[in-house]
Parts: structure tokens; sequence; C-alpha cells
């Protein structure tokens, strides 16, 4: 009897083994069929951490794992170089009305600003055509190829651009908000008073040396204190400054004649030693201070300036560079002999040059004050009016919060503020003491993927992200109707945009099917 009962338990019991082992088995079937899910960190600075945190929703909806990091920016791009990073929310901005300082360092393989690691020949060498093409139309031409391989590749989750939104107090007459970020202050008049104070929304601008920066409110300040050989208009239009003219004998050759009668806020005349010297000093290695110029590659190939005579400039370019006179805005000329009596650090602390306001006081991470130059030759003849400012003073306050600049505009303690944040600025426009601009902006803003890190090395994958978020959605509940939807990195601001590229469409549906096709488990977002 005891026999009979061990061998019914031990015949159960191998029943039982055999039982799990077929369940083991079934599983392990299953788990080789079953595809792997998605996991992705998306890097952020603090300032896009709601749309950061919308973009992860939308991609948990379809069954992605998405988490959100906040880093500080030179923390993040250090890992960014090193490739450590998956996907990231990034924004470039361009002053050029032009691809050329846009998508080039963005998305040309090895581009300074590539931190996403595309490269593609085909791109590369339609680019290289583009920028050294002289007639509009190839040029136009060839940059709608580059988007249509830009927008097949998808490289990046393309996203959106911004209008510039600033705001003034209406005792200001004659400011206009420009395309390109500058605050130009010669034009500006208050109707009681001869102080003007502009709110910057910055921390802190990084020098006041035109040769030794890359940065929009740095400029924003320099140029009210430097003039250059063209400038702009607020809308984008390339006029003389200093020089009064200048003629292109052929497409790499630039003569420009200079203005007679410019003076240094110093006393000293200006003349070609000070242009050949200010552009020298930009392009020669170790110019300034021992360090090469960071706006070096912004003259692309210009290969040599050459003093004709006292008022004429030549340049020659080693190639066609149909964008030469847009750069040339950004190139502020400095005395040489101011520079070579006190050095590159001295003339940083107090600089002198030729624009309509010299330096009176400030520190960068504070204000910047700025007094009337009354010798001042005038500015461009196509900017009027020409003459001295007509404010004595003018002074830049580095106010990084938005709340503080608003608040300090409608108390009358600053009478121009920049970067209003769209909810800011429908409540302002309310305001009958205020006065808000807005214009399309020069900065593109999406999402970078690491083109060299899995699963985002496969083009499937980068377009179903691409289809996955609900931009309109996004957009519309941060932005309002202050952002406009892109197709790929290019603007239509600049010149070639493919109006006719429509974006990538909301469509949750094609990106399941594209994850599943690279093999990546995806699931319909409950309705």
């Amino acid at each position: 009897m005891l026999y009979k009962k061990r061998r019914a338990t031990y015949l159960a019991a191998m029943f039982l083994v055999l039982t799990l082992l077929l369940v083991a088995g079934c599983g392990t079937k299953e788990a080789k069929e079953k595809r792997p899910t998605l996991s992705i960190v998306i890097d952020t600075e603090a300032n896009r951490k709601d749309e950061a945190e919308a973009v992860a929703a939308d991609l948990r909806k379809i069954g992605i794992n998405a988490e959100v990091r906040v880093w500080e920016w030179s923390a993040m791009k250090e890992q960014l170089l090193q490739g450590s990073r998956q996907m990231y929310l990034t924004d470039w901005g361009s002053s050029y009305f032009d691809p050329f300082d846009l998508v080039i360092p963005k998305l040309t393989t090895n581009g300074r600003g590539n931190y996403s690691f595309y490269s593609n020949p085909k791109l590369d060498q339609v680019l290289q055509q583009a920028t050294a093409a002289t007639d509009e139309a190839t040029r136009e031409d060839l940059y709608r190829q580059a988007q249509a391989i830009i927008y097949e590749d998808a490289p990046w989750v393309f996203g959106y651009y911004l209008k510039e939104i600033g705001a003034a107090s209406s005792q200001v007459e004659n400011w206009h908000i420009s395309m390109d970020s500058r605050i130009n202050l010669h034009d500006v008049r208050l109707k009681d008073g001869d102080t003007l104070v502009v709110g910057l929304g910055t921390d802190k601008i990084v020098t006041l040396d035109p040769g030794n920066y890359r940065d929009r409110d740095t400029e924003t300040v320099i140029r009210n204190i430097f003039d250059a050989l063209v400038t702009r208009t607020w809308d984008g239009k390339i006029v003389p400054e200093i020089a009064e003219s200048w003629e292109t004998p052929d497409p790499t050759t630039y003569i420009f004649k200079i203005r007679h009668g410019v003076k240094f806020h110093d006393g000293h005349l200006l003349n070609a030693d000070d242009v050949l010297f200010t552009f020298q000093r930009i392009l020669s290695e170790n110019g300034i201070s021992g360090k090469t110029s960071p706006r070096k590659d912004l003259l692309g190939p210009v290969e040599r300036v050459e003093k004709l005579d006292d008022y004429t400039v030549k340049f020659t370019l080693k190639n066609p560079f149909p964008v030469f006179t847009q750069a040339l805005a950004h190139f502020q000329i400095v005395p040489e002999h101011y520079i070579k009596q006190v050095g590159d650090d001295k003339f940083a602390e107090k600089p002198i040059g030729t624009g309509p306001f010299k330096f009176k006081e400030g520190n960068l991470s504070d204000q910047v004050a700025l007094e009337r130059f009354d010798d001042y030759y005038g500015g461009s003849p196509d900017l009027p009016p020409v003459g001295p400012a007509p404010v004595k003073t003018a002074i830049f306050r580095m106010m990084p919060d938005p709340a503080t600049r608003v608040s300090s505009l409608k108390a009358g303690e600053v009478h121009i503020i920049d970067k209003l944040p769209p909810d800011m600025a429908k409540s302002l426009a309310s305001d009958p003491n205020v006065v808000v601009q807005s214009v399309p902006g020069t900065r593109v803003y999406g999402i970078e993927l690491n083109n060299k890190k899995p699963p985002f090395d496969d083009v499937r994958v980068r377009k179903a992200l691409n289809y996955a978020i609900d931009w309109d959605t996004i957009l519309n509940s941060i932005y309002g109707d202050n952002a406009g939807r892109l197709a790929t990195v290019f603007l239509p601001s600049g010149f070639g945009f493919d109006e006719n590229l429509r974006p990538y469409e909301y469509n949750p549906e094609k990106a399941i099917a594209l994850l599943k096709e690279a093999g990546i488990e995806a699931k319909v977002p409950s309705k």
C-alpha cells in the first residue's frame, strides 16, 4: 500500500514537472518571437521641459518607454559631443537669411554643430554646390534637392520655428523688432526723456570685442558701439554703412569704397588700414589674445584682404560665396591704432568703435551703459534718420527672467524688452502703454537623434518618431499662434525654402507600422 502511494506521488510529481517544462518551453518560444520594446531618455534644458514632457507622453502612447532628463546646457553639450545621448531637444539660429550658417553646420558630415552625427555624402555635395553657385535659380534648385534628401533621411524629429516677440513702451518711437534679433538704438527716440533702457533676456553677454564672440545678445550691444562695412534693415535687406559702395568684378572679388569722414570714438579717422586689420585679426590663427576668432568660419571662403588705397579694400575669395555681403553685416570694424596700443584684453574692457554710441561703463553680467557719440558720421543713408542718435544715453540691462522684464516695462523702469514669451505677449498686447511686435524668427527648434546609436541608425525608427509626435497640439498649448511647423531644418525666412514640402503628419498608426518593420514592439494608442 505504501509502495502504491509513493508511486502515485512520484507519477504526479513527474506530470507536474513535465507540465511546467512544457509551459516554460512555450513561454520561451513566445519570448523569442516577441519584439523588444524601445526605451528612450529625452534630454533637454529646463526652459523646454514642458515640451519634452509632452513629447514623451506622445511616445508612451504607442508603447515607447520615454523619460525626460533636464540638463544645464554646457553639461549636456559635453555629453552630446561624446555621442553618449540618444535624443535631445535642440535649437540653432542663424542671422544669415540663407542655409549657409544653419543647415551646413548642423547636418553636413562632421559639421561643427552636428551633434546628431548624421552623414550623407550626397547632401554634402549638394550643399557645397549650392553655397558656391552664383546663379540664384541654380542655388534655389540645389537647396530644394537638399531639403528632399533631409526630409527622406529624417536625421531629426523636425520641429518648428518661433516668432521673435518684443515689446516697447508707448513712449518709444521708431522702434522695430528685427528678424536677426538686433536692437538698433540709433534710430530710436523717446517722447519724453533722453535715457533709453533695454531689458535683455540673458544673464550676461560674452564680450565687447567684435572679433571674439558667437552670441546674439552680445552682438546686439556691440552693434550699437561699432559699425560694419554694410548693415541690415530690420527686415533683412543689406545696405551700405561704413562702405559707401561696392562692386563685384567677378564672383570671387569684392571691392569696397570706404566712406570718408568716419570717426572712431577717440577722434581718429577710420581708413582702409582699420578694415584690413579687422579682418586679418579674425582670419589669422591665434589672432586675438593668442586664440583664433570664433567668427572665422562665418567668413566662408575668404582667402585674403588687401588695401588698394587709403579708402579702398579688396576681398578675394577661394570660390564664389553668394552670401558674402550678408556675412559682412556681422563684422564690425575695430581701430588698429587703439588695439595695438592697449592690447586685445584692454580693448574688450574699454572698447572704441565708430557706432552711434560710445562705451561709458558697465559689467557683462549686469548692465552696459553707453552714451551718444556726437561726432557720429550718421550711419547708413538707407536707414534714416541720419546723424547722431536722438537719445543721449542707452543702457542694456541683463534681465534673464521674463516676468521681471515685463514688470519692469510696465513700471517704466525699462523701455524695450526682447524674448517675450507668447503668453506674456498676449497679456501685454491689451496694455495701452505698451507696443508688442513680432516677426518670423531665424532659429530652428527640433529634436536631434543620435544617428550612430541604435536604434536611431535605422531610418524607419527616425521616421516613426516624426509621425508619433503631435506637434500641432504641443505647439498650440505652449506657444499659441507664435510657432510654425517645419518639414526639415530650412526656415521660411531663408533663401530656397520649399513651401511645397509638408511637415510630417501626426500619424501614430504609421509610426507603429514603421517600428514593427524595424523589429520594435509598439501598440495602438487607446482612444
